[in-house]
């Protein structure tokens, strides 16, 4: 049986692309909850340099267990990643949620090195049929830059 679960909306601004994702608190109960916490976030969504189809905002750093750790993610899956900070690139602790928008993305830090993202939230359907126009938002911050995100809770 299916269990009941909590939702999340996350919607652009400026252009008002939205989707619905389900957060997975029986597969990562401390993340999910968490990030339910500090809900709503609104930021400046970026692309990722490394990974492929992925966006993120920075958030405060969560103190979380390692939960449903991916490095390997699916379209329409939404993670949390911890950074720890004192490289070169990033000296300063960050967090971030994370969306995977499309195919062939492998998780990947600063400077290329492989890592590991916390999976708490899901987007159902398909992105090429049922969640067309958000990937394409999420596509045009690579060439467009950050567009606003705002996640939010669904009571």
């Amino acid at each position: 049986m299916r269990p009941e679960r909590r939702h999340v909306r996350l919607t652009f601004v400026p252009t008002g692309e939205s989707v619905v994702a389900e957060m997975l608190d029986d597969e990562a109960p401390a993340v999910a909850q968490k990030v339910w916490e500090i809900l709503p976030q609104e930021h400046g969504l970026l692309h990722g340099q490394y990974s492929g189809a992925e966006v993120f905002i920075l958030i405060p750093p969560l103190e979380v267990p390692v939960q449903n750790a991916t490095q390997l993610p699916l379209p329409g899956e939404i993670l949390y990643f911890f950074d720890g900070g004192g490289g070169v690139l990033n000296p300063k602790t960050t967090g971030e949620i994370c969306i995977v928008y499309g195919r062939g993305v492998t998780l990947r830090g600063w400077e290329g090195v492989p890592t590991h993202c916390y999976l708490f939230a899901r987007v159902p359907g398909d992105w090429k049929h049922d969640w067309i126009d958000f990937a394409k938002a999420c596509g045009r911050v690579r060439t467009e830059g950050p567009l606003r995100l705002r996640i939010e809770r669904v009571e």
